[in-house]
C-alpha cells in the first residue's frame, strides 16, 4: 500500500473492484462530454457545489500541440523556451464546471499587428499564485512576426505578466520593451520579500562579467548542447526594476519554487553521463546553494520499456514540504503519472505514485487509468489537488469510433488489431485523495488541452530568510571560501598517501611531509554558440577548432594550512571548482567536478572533500541526519596548535579561539620569520581587524606556522614561483605571461583577474627562448650536444642548418599541421615517423631525406643526391645507397611521381609515446623528471616555467583557453 503525504495529506491508495467500477462509470459518462471554455463565458448562476471549492481557478487552455506536419509535439524539460502558439489563460469564478469563465490574456494583444483572433497565436504557461490569493504570475509570449525565423533576433521573447483578480488589471512586470526582450523569462514565483523569482536565459550578470574579461557579451550555452542557451535563476522587483542574477551554473537552473522555510527550490541540469536533473536549494538571494534531492535517484537508467529517461515536470511544493510533480518520459508524452518525492529528511529516495490507480508511462502501451499533465494543491486545508487528467480511450481505426479501455480490446495493455489509443482528452479535475473521487472543473474537449490549473486561495506565506553577506567583500565583488580541511573525506580522515594517522598528526608535521600545499581555484569558461562565433573573425581559436567545451581558466592559488584548512577570497558570480596541489604545484586527487559559486559578500563553507562514487554519503547538503559531521572541529583549547606561534600586530603572542581552524586563526593574526623582531602578514594587510587572503596567481609558499625551534631550517623551504620570472632577461611588463601584470601582484589582484593559457602564446616560447648553453648526451650517437634553445635539438634542422632527425624524434617547432603547432601535437599525441636508416644507423649525413607521416606530401627539400652525366639522380658509386634503386645495373633511382625527388629507403621507427599527458602534471612525471635533480635536462627550464607547464597540463593541456583569441598565423 502506497501512502501519500502526512497530516492532512495522508491517504492509502484506493484499490479493489468497487474503485474500478466507479472510475469506469465515470470514464464512460465523460467520453461523450464536452464543455470547455470556448474562449468566453460558460453557464452561470448556479449555487456552489457543496463538495467543490468556492474559489477562483485559473488554467491554461491550448490546442493539442502539433508541428507543421501535424505530428504531436511533446514537452522537453531541457527546452524552457518552447513555444506552442494557442495557449491562453482563463479564470473561473469558482472550481465548478458551471462557473463563469473569463479569458484574461487576450486583451494584451488586441492592438498587436500579428495577433490572429480567430486562431490565437500567442502562448501562456508557468502559472503561479500570490500567497494572498489575489494575484497571478505567468509567462506569456506574444505572436511572432511571420516574416522572421522563430529564433531570429527581434522576435518577442517570453515575458513575465501579472493579473490582479480584484482590479482585473493585466500588465507586463518588466514594462520597458528594451529590457523585457533581453531574454526569455519563465517560471515566475512571488518571493516573501516582495521580489519575483524567475528563470531566464538573459544571464544579466554573466554578460557583464564577459565584458570585463574583454569578451563579447553573449548568452552562454549549456555544457551539454551548444544550441541551448542556459536558463539561470534571476529576481526582479515587482515594479520591474533591479534585475539580479542569482545562479551561475554552466547548464540550466529551472522550474523554481519556494519551500515552506523560504528557501528556493529548483532543478539543476549538469553532467552528460548521464544528463543529471535534480533538485537544488538556495537562499532567495542566491547564497548557500546546496544539493537537495535526487542527484542519483532521479537519474538512474530508464527501464527497457522506456525510450527516454522519465523526468519531473511542473514540480509543486505541497503544504507539508513534499514535492509533487508529473513524471513522464521526456519528449515522448503529453502526460504521465502524479508522483511525490520527499527531500525533508533525505537527499535520495524513491519516486512514489499518488494516483488512485497505477499510471503506466511506458512507451507503446496505454495507461488504463489515463495520464496526468499537471497538478497543484488546492491550499484549502483539504487533501485535494487540481489536476489535468486525460482518461484512457481507444479508437476503432476503421470508423474512428471511441471506446473505453476495456480488457477485451487490450492485450498486455496494447490495443488489439483494429484499435489504437485515442487522441488525448485532458480536462481539469478536483482530485480528492481522502474520498477517492474526481470531480470535473473544466470538461475536456477534443483537440484541446487544459492544464496548469491553480486555485486562488490564501496560502501560508513561506518563511523569510534575511540576507547575511559582508558588505565590504561585496564591494570588491568577491565572496569568501572556507574549507575546514582538505583531509576530510566525507567525514573521515584522508591521509593522501602520507602515512599520517589522523588530522592532529598531519597538522603537527613539518611542511615538507604534508601532501596538500595549495588549492587552485579554477573557473569554468562560458560556451558560445556557433551563431556567436560566426560573428567573430575566422581566425579566432573558437572558429578554427571545435573544442570549446570544458575550458577552464585559473583564478589563483591559496595555501593549505597544516590542518588542511583554507580561507581565501573568491570572485563572486562565477562558476568555479577547486583542485588540491602538492609541493610542486601539481594536482593530486580527483577533479572536483561540481561547480561552486559565491554571491557578493557570501561566505561559502564546506567541511572538506567528497568521494563522488560513494553513494552512501550525502554530498553537498547539510543538516540531514546522514550528513557527515566536519572532521576538523577547530581549536578545542587556546593551545590546540602545537609547535606554532601567532602574534598580534605588535608582536604579542595570540592564541586560537574555540572552534577556529588554522585558516580562521590566521586571518586575524600575524607571524614572524627567522631573525625578525616584528610580526607581519603574507597578504600585506594592515590593521587590527580580520584580513582575508586574496588568491595569488603565483605559487608563494611561506611557512607561517613555525615555532621558535628550527626556524632557520624551515626558512629554506619557502619559495616563490612567479610569472614575472618566466624569462629572467625581460622585465615584468614584457614577459609573455598568461595574466596581466597587475594581477601578478597579490595586492592589486581583483575579481576580474584570470590566468588564460593559450599554447601558442605562452608555452611555445619556452622551446624557442634563448638560454645559457645546455649540454645533453645524445642517446643514439653517444655524443654531447650543446645548444642554447630547445628547438636547436628538437627540430629537423641542426645548428648548422643541416638536416637531422629531431632528438627523441620530438620536434618543438611552431610549424603548423591542421592549424596546430607541430610541437603541441607531438608533446601530447606522441610521434611515429618514417625515417631513413642504413646499416642500422640513422642517416644524419647528406644525402639523407626524412618523411614525416603527418604530412605525406612534405619531403624535406634540402636532400642532396649524386647526379649522372645526364643530371639524373643515381646511386652509382654510393656505398649503402639511401634511396630506392629502380635499376640495379645502372643505379637509376626511383622518383616520386608528384615531387620528382628520389624516393628514400625508409624504415618505420617504433611509436614513441607522448612525453606529456593531458590528464595532468603528475601523469606527466616522465617529462618533469628530466628537469629535476640528476635528470638529463636538469635546470633547462626554470621553476616558473615548470609551474606554468604544470597548471597548463592540470587544466587538460588545452591548445587555447580563450576561444576569442586570434591564432598565430603559420
Amino acid at each position: 500500500m502506497t501512502q501519500f503525504m502526512t497530516d492532512n495529506y495522508f491517504t492509502p491508495r484506493m484499490t479493489g473492484a468497487k474503485t474500478g467500477l466507479i472510475l469506469m462509470a465515470m470514464a464512460v459518462f465523460l467520453s461523450g462530454c464536452g464543455g470547455g471554455s470556448g474562449g468566453g463565458s460558460s453557464n452561470t448562476g448556479q449555487d456552489p457545489d457543496p463538495v467543490t471549492v468556492d474559489l477562483p481557478v485559473a488554467y491554461v487552455q491550448r490546442p493539442v500541440p502539433v508541428n507543421e506536419d501535424g505530428e504531436p509535439v511533446f514537452p522537453d524539460v531541457f527546452r524552457p523556451d518552447e513555444f506552442n502558439p494557442g495557449g491562453e489563460l482563463f479564470l473561473k469564478d469558482r472550481a465548478t464546471a458551471q462557473a463563469a469563465v473569463t479569458n484574461i490574456t487576450r486583451s494584451a494583444f488586441v492592438d498587436n499587428e500579428f495577433f490572429d483572433p480567430e486562431s490565437p497565436n500567442y502562448d501562456v504557461k508557468d502559472v503561479s499564485v500570490h500567497p494572498a490569493g489575489d494575484r497571478i504570475l505567468f509567462s506569456m509570449r506574444a505572436p511572432l512576426d511571420p516574416d522572421m525565423d522563430e529564433d531570429e533576433e527581434g522576435q518577442p521573447t517570453w515575458n513575465i505578466w501579472e493579473y490582479n483578480i480584484k482590479t482585473k488589471a493585466l500588465h507586463r512586470v518588466i514594462g520597458a520593451d528594451f529590457e523585457a526582450e533581453k531574454g526569455h523569462d519563465v517560471s515566475p514565483h512571488y518571493l516573501t520579500d516582495g521580489r519575483i523569482l524567475f528563470a531566464s536565459d538573459r544571464q544579466k550578470r554573466s554578460k557583464e562579467i564577459l565584458l570585463d574579461e574583454g569578451k563579447p557579451q553573449f548568452g552562454a550555452t549549456t555544457s551539454q548542447d551548444d544550441d541551448i542557451t542556459s536558463f539561470l535563476l534571476h529576481t526582479v522587483k515587482e515594479d520591474g526594476t533591479d534585475i539580479q542574477q542569482l545562479t551561475y551554473n554552466q547548464s540550466h537552473d529551472i522550474q523554481p519554487s519556494l519551500l515552506p522555510d523560504g528557501r528556493v527550490l529548483f532543478m539543476r541540469w549538469q553532467g552528460n553521463d548521464p544528463d543529471r536533473l535534480s533538485f537544488y536549494s538556495a537562499n532567495p538571494d542566491g547564497t548557500d546553494i546546496q544539493r537537495y534531492f535526487g542527484y542519483t535517484s532521479l537519474n538512474s537508467e530508464p527501464p527497457e520499456t522506456m525510450e527516454e529517461a522519465p523526468r519531473l515536470f511542473h514540480p509543486q511544493v505541497l503544504p507539508d514540504g513534499r514535492i509533487a510533480a508529473i513524471y513522464m518520459q521526456n519528449t515522448l508524452q503529453l502526460g504521465g503519472d502524479m508522483v511525490v518525492v520527499d527531500g525533508r529528511q533525505a537527499a535520495e529516495g524513491t519516486v512514489e505514485s499518488i494516483s488512485i490507480k497505477p499510471v503506466d508511462i511506458s512507451s507503446e502501451v496505454v495507461s488504463l487509468h489515463g495520464r496526468f499533465a499537471s497538478l497543484s494543491p488546492l491550499h484549502d486545508g483539504t487533501n485535494r489537488l487540481l489536476v489535468s487528467w486525460s482518461q484512457c480511450r481507444l479508437m476503432e481505426t476503421a470508423t474512428e469510433r471511441l471506446q473505453p479501455c476495456l480488457a477485451s480490446l487490450l492485450s498486455e495493455n496494447e490495443p488489439i488489431e483494429g484499435y489504437e489509443e485515442a487522441p488525448p482528452f485532458y480536462g481539469i479535475w478536483i482530485y480528492d485523495i481522502t474520498s477517492q473521487t474526481q470531480l470535473p472543473v473544466v470538461l475536456a474537449e477534443n483537440g484541446k488541452l487544459f492544464t496548469e490549473a491553480v486555485a486562488l486561495a490564501v496560502r501560508t506565506r513561506p518563511g523569510y530568510i534575511a540576507p547575511n553577506t559582508d558588505p565590504t567583500l561585496a564591494l570588491e565583488n568577491v565572496g569568501l571560501l572556507h574549507i575546514r580541511s582538505v583531509y576530510d573525506m566525507d567525514g573521515a580522515f584522508n591521509a593522501m598517501g602520507s602515512g599520517a594517522t589522523d588530522l592532529a598528526a598531519m597538522a603537527a608535521r613539518p611542511a615538507e611531509q604534508r601532501p596538500a600545499r595549495f588549492i587552485r581555484l579554477v573557473k569554468a569558461v562560458s560556451i558560445a554558440s556557433d551563431e556567436v562565433l560566426d560573428d567573430q573573425d575566422d581566425n579566432i581559436y573558437g572558429n578554427l577548432f571545435n573544442a570549446n567545451r570544458g575550458i577552464q581558466e585559473i583564478l589563483g592559488y591559496a595555501p593549505v594550512e597544516p590542518d588542511g584548512s583554507v580561507m581565501v577570497k573568491v570572485p563572486s558570480d562565477v562558476a568555479f571548482s577547486i583542485e588540491i596541489l602538492d609541493k610542486d604545484g601539481r594536482q593530486i586527487g580527483a577533479n572536483h567536478n561540481t561547480l561552486l559559486q559565491v554571491r557578493p559578500g557570501e561566505t561559502l563553507q564546506c567541511n572538506g572533500c567528497h568521494n563522488a562514487e560513494n553513494a552512501e554519503v550525502v554530498h553537498g547538503r547539510y543538516g540531514l541526519p546522514q550528513s557527515p559531521v566536519a572532521l576538523n572541529r577547530g581549536a578545542a583549547t587556546a593551545a590546540s596548535f602545537p609547535n606554532t606561534q601567532r602574534y598580534d600586530r605588535f608582536g604579542t603572542p595570540e592564541f586560537a579561539r574555540m572552534g577556529e581552524t588554522m585558516a580562521e586563526f590566521g586571518t586575524r593574526t600575524y607571524f614572524k620569520m627567522a631573525n625578525e623582531t616584528g610580526a607581519r602578514r603574507s597578504d600585506e594587510c594592515s590593521g587590527d581587524g580580520v584580513c582575508f587572503k586574496k588568491p595569488n596567481v603565483d605559487l608563494d609558499f611561506t611557512d607561517e606556522w613555525m615555532g621558535s625551534q628550527a626556524v632557520s631550517e624551515r626558512n629554506n623551504l619557502n619559495f616563490l614561483w612567479s610569472y614575472n620570472a618566466l624569462d629572467e632577461n625581460l622585465n615584468a611588463e614584457s614577459v609573455p605571461a598568461p595574466t596581466p601584470t597587475a594581477c601578478r601582484d597579490v595586492v592589486s589582484w581583483n575579481a576580474n583577474c584570470r590566468v588564460v593559457i593559450n599554447y601558442e602564446y605562452h608555452i611555445q616560447p619556452f622551446w624557442e627562448r634563448e638560454r645559457d648553453p645546455m649540454t645533453v648526451t645524445d642517446p643514439d650517437l653517444g655524443v654531447q650536444i650543446t645548444a642554447n634553445t630547445c628547438i636547436a635539438c628538437h627540430s629537423s634542422v641542426d645548428l648548422n642548418g643541416n638536416m637531422q632527425i629531431p632528438k627523441a624524434q620530438l620536434e618543438l617547432t611552431r610549424a603548423k599541421i591542421d592549424d596546430q603547432m607541430l610541437s603541441y601535437l607531438q608533446l601530447l599525441n606522441g610521434n611515429q615517423r618514417l625515417a631513413l636508416w642504413y646499416n642500422g644507423i640513422a642517416a644524419l649525413q647528406i644525402p639523407a631525406c626524412e618523411y614525416v607521416d603527418l604530412n605525406p606530401d612534405n619531403y624535406i627539400p634540402q636532400c642532396v643526391v649524386v647526379l649522372d652525366e645526364e643530371n639524373a639522380p643515381t646511386c652509382e658509386g654510393v656505398t649503402n645507397c639511401p634511396f630506392v634503386i629502380l635499376n640495379e645495373l645502372t643505379g637509376e633511382l626511383e622518383l616520386d611521381l608528384v615531387t620528382g625527388n628520389p624516393v628514400p629507403r625508409q624504415v618505420e621507427t617504433p611509436f614513441l609515446p607522448p612525453p606529456m599527458n593531458s590528464g595532468g602534471a603528475n601523469a606527466s612525471r616522465g617529462f618533469f623528471n628530466k628537469f629535476e635533480n640528476n635528470g638529463s635536462h636538469m635546470g633547462f627550464l626554470n621553476p616558473a616555467e615548470l609551474k606554468l607547464l604544470s597548471e597548463w597540463l592540470d587544466t587538460e593541456g588545452r591548445y587555447y583557453t580563450n576561444p576569442f583569441e586570434m591564432a598565430i598565423q603559420n
